[in-house]
């Protein structure tokens, strides 16, 4: 099996994996949040520095989240993209199909007890991909002006 098959069948399993995470009420909002919560006293509790109120704790576990979607979303098209690598147009279509699955990633959530699917979300994952495939492509272009010195 050649390289690019080796990057298509992590990115299948990648999509698998995001899916069963969709599936798991663990990664709700409120549920987080608690991790975040109990997180914050136990640190408060360890070295004796001031508890955060709700609204920070509320901020961190945006911070958190909506990271995470750009994180996971720029793995898929890392992925995507060295699959597609030898196409005209791996770029593009490297983040057309990681937005596609994000659609339906937050399609299948919407079914899900406890989460719910949202538009900004595939915008988080749409922005993710886009950051890695730029850092991606800036990093190819880079060695190759390496090597041509």
């Amino acid at each position: 099996m050649g390289k690019r098959k080796w990057w298509a069948v992590a990115a299948v399993i990648w999509m698998a994996g995001i899916y069963c995470f969709t599936q798991l009420p663990y990664f709700t909002g409120a549920n987080t949040s608690k991790v975040i919560h109990k997180v914050v006293e136990k640190e408060h509790e360890t070295i004796n520095t001031p508890s955060a109120d709700n609204k920070e704790i509320n901020i961190i576990n945006l911070i958190v989240r909506k990271s995470t979607h750009v994180l996971v979303f720029g793995i898929l098209s890392l992925l995507l993209f060295k699959a597609l690598e030898p196409y005209r147009y791996s770029f593009l279509l490297a983040w057309f199909l990681t937005i596609l699955y994000a659609i339906t990633d937050e399609y299948h959530q919407s079914f899900m007890p406890g989460r719910v699917a949202t538009y900004k979300d595939v915008l988080y994952d749409s922005f993710g991909a886009l950051v890695a495939l730029i850092l991606i492509v800036a990093i190819k272009n880079r060695k190759q002006n390496v090597r041509y010195r």
